[in-house]
């Protein structure tokens, strides 16, 4: 065919009328499973290609969902552009990215020029809790956006995180119970709500433990280098901890970095445990020891709150989804020992 194929072409191959292949294409109509198989096949045989401009003109569904994240970079926001990238392609949806940086005036910038290109609905990992909420306030007219991790108390957002306060709550109770008493929790920041209850989770363990008041939160910012120098710090000090809890990712990469680099054997000098579950976890001994977030949950059930948004369900109230984590025990967690201070003081 020297010319494009047109939603015609498209039709005459499946066998359905125009308008039936129209509504595939574009999403206007449901369509029975038979029909919309064979429109599908027919689409991928020519190759046709949905005018996105020319549906947006005319104020149809453009099938464009975007999806916003703080830092495409870090392992576990790059597993939710994933898993939310498998379904809107599996619902015939393409899906636009854009990351933030954690900067709340970047994140604005960027939300409107996804909404300039007349997207249908937005999954967003805000870049503050308040940040999304902000904009809409601020008269920035939002497609059906759904709050994923971040912004659980913005107005009239349905959000989706994870229950991050038992997470913390079961790392920290497992290392009490291998004797750990000076655990050292390691964060970003306590801005976040995530991040604020997950320790809040260690203060609950502690604090049941009769150990009220000896957590030590060690913030040292988003850059890997800064997580490190800060925990190394804390290593350092005439009574380390014999513990870390990383309260993300990025952080256990950290927490793993300084130890190595100051010559600890873990976990017999220093146990590790960490917050979310990635293959890196599993690719050097010792196995870490880490509360999975639960990934593609998180991306199910963002997916599943955005089509009924977008589907007409606008009238819904807010609805909030807790997600549970699970704690996995592995080889970076063992027995405290009264010698890492001496290791410390070597250093």
């Amino acid at each position: 065919m020297s010319r494009p194929p047109t939603i015609r072409d498209v039709a005459a191959r499946a066998g359905v009328s125009v308008a039936t292949a129209s509504n595939v294409a574009n999403g206007n109509r449901p369509v029975g499973e038979a029909s919309r198989r064979r429109v599908v096949e027919a689409i991928e045989e020519l190759g046709y290609q949905v005018d996105r401009a020319a549906s947006a003109l005319r104020g149809a569904a453009t099938r464009l969902v975007g999806m916003v994240v703080p830092d495409i970079t870090n392992v576990f926001f790059a597993s939710l552009v994933h898993g939310v990238e498998a379904l809107a392609e599996r619902h015939g949806y393409d899906l636009l990215l854009v990351s933030t940086s954690e900067d709340a005036a970047i994140e604005k910038r960027r939300v409107e020029a996804l909404i300039g290109r007349r997207i249908d609905g937005l999954i967003a990992v805000p870049a503050s809790d308040a940040s999304m909420a902000s904009l809409s306030a601020r008269g920035v007219r939002l497609p059906p956006t759904i709050l994923l991790d971040r912004g659980e108390d913005s107005p009239g957002f349905d959000t989706v995180r994870a229950d991050c306060e038992s997470g913390g709550y079961e790392a920290v109770r497992h290392l009490i119970g291998l004797g750990h008493r000076d655990i050292a929790a390691l964060a970003h920041s306590e801005h976040l709500r995530n991040i604020a209850e997950r320790i809040a989770g260690c203060r609950r363990a502690l604090s049941e433990a009769g150990l009220a008041g000896r957590e030590r939160v060690v913030c040292g910012g988003h850059d890997l280098e800064s997580l490190r120098g800060a925990i190394e710090m804390e290593l350092h000090r005439a009574d380390p901890p014999t513990a870390i809890f990383a309260l993300t990712n990025v952080c256990a990469l950290a927490a793993l970095k300084a130890a190595r680099g100051l010559g600890l054997e873990i976990p017999r000098d220093i146990s590790i445990a960490g917050f979310d579950d990635f293959d890196w976890m599993l690719a050097l001994r010792p196995y870490l020891t880490t509360v999975a977030q639960p990934v593609d949950d998180f991306a199910a059930s963002a997916w599943w709150l955005l089509t009924r948004r977008m589907a007409g369900g606008a009238t819904h109230p807010a609805e909030r989804i807790l997600l549970p984590c699970a704690l996995k025990v592995r080889e970076s967690t063992g027995p405290a020992r009264p010698r890492l201070k001496a290791v410390a003081e070597a250093h």
